[in-house]
């Protein structure tokens, strides 16, 4: 019986196709897998950027890079913890680069937001 067939016999029966449907994912998990984005203005070429993503991690979170500039940038990675206390890890990418970083931040750390450099 083929598709069409078989949701016209399904109607007509009244029969429910809910097993069918795929379950919807929870605000917790939609946060979590949130995209974030952050760029730092370039010194050279005037108007690039260095631009940066990442996704909440539960003990790990990778950051994704794309250096436009013409040197070298030092990024912050700040991060907070649940009592609010700000915390710093750098990243140092080439000019004319991309790639990805992942970083352990522990359970209970987060990426609050990528800023120029490595000092709080």
């Amino acid at each position: 019986m083929n598709k069409g067939m078989m949701l016209l016999t399904a109607s007509v029966l009244g029969i429910g196709l809910a097993g069918a449907v795929a379950p919807s994912a929870s605000a917790a998990t939609l946060d979590a897998q949130a995209v974030h984005r952050a760029s730092i203005s370039c010194d050279k070429p005037s108007g690039a950027k260095a631009n940066y993503s990442w996704a909440g991690g539960i003990t790990t979170v990778t950051v994704y890079f794309n250096n436009h500039c013409s040197h070298r940038v030092a990024a912050g990675i700040v991060l907070e913890d649940e009592d609010g206390a700000l915390s710093v890890q750098c990243m140092e990418t080439n000019g004319g680069t991309k790639g990805n970083k992942k970083f352990h931040i522990g359970v209970d750390h987060h990426v609050a937001r990528v800023q120029k450099g490595c000092k709080l």
